[in-house]
């Protein structure tokens, strides 16, 4: 190899308890939620340049065209969809859409998620409404969703959490709450499919 040659590696490194596990996502189908910033977009713009070929999700068309033209420039079959996770009736569709359109799934990432930094005394029930709904029930239901098809493949199940879920920090009940759920759902589910 000549100066400045580049080769691609497909493998992501993910650390966990008992050490790092390496998983190859080189022709790996990905979708990613909250793709449009931040985690989803850096996860979504990785997977890309390692051989996936990924669809992402969010609110924000403008920030979905960024971020796909950028994952196209490695994963030219990428796709983005500007959906509200917060419509959950509209979740089971909208992942039969997605993984349809990317030739099937492979690995689900559920990034998508809202903060809610507010003093417990001055939260509603609507606001804690909304922030479960899309850091807990939006995932789960996504999740399900495609649960049959990632068995069937072998697939991977990621879940952005947070360390608010053990911690319990300050002015952050709702949100706290929400991703302590979705830990709990995560540890069952990988207890649940063990041996799949």
């Amino acid at each position: 190899r000549g100066p400045g040659s580049r080769t691609r590696d497909s493998t992501c490194r993910v650390p966990v308890a008992s050490g790092a596990v390496s998983y190859s996502v080189d022709g790996k189908r990905i979708l990613v939620t909250g793709g449009s910033s931040g985690i989803g977009a850096a996860l979504a713009e990785g997977f890309a340049a390692r051989g996936a070929t990924v669809g992402i999700c969010a609110r924000r068309a403008d920030r979905l065209d960024e971020v796909l033209g950028r994952m196209r420039e490695h994963a030219p079959d990428s796709r983005a969809w500007t959906v509200d996770l917060a419509d959950l009736d509209a979740i089971e569709p909208f992942a039969k859409r997605a993984a349809a359109e990317l030739g099937g799934l492979d690995v689900m990432v559920n990034n998508a998620g809202i903060p809610k930094r507010r003093d417990v005394r001055r939260l509603s029930p609507a606001e804690v409404d909304a922030v479960m709904r899309i850091n807990y029930q939006s995932p789960v239901r996504l999740t399900l969703a495609l649960l049959p098809m990632l068995i069937e493949r072998s697939g991977r199940i990621v879940n952005i959490s947070s360390v608010a879920a053990r911690l319990g920090p300050p002015i952050e009940a709702a949100y706290a709450a929400s991703k302590a759920a979705i830990t709990a759902f995560s540890e069952c589910m990988a207890v649940d499919l063990r041996d799949t």
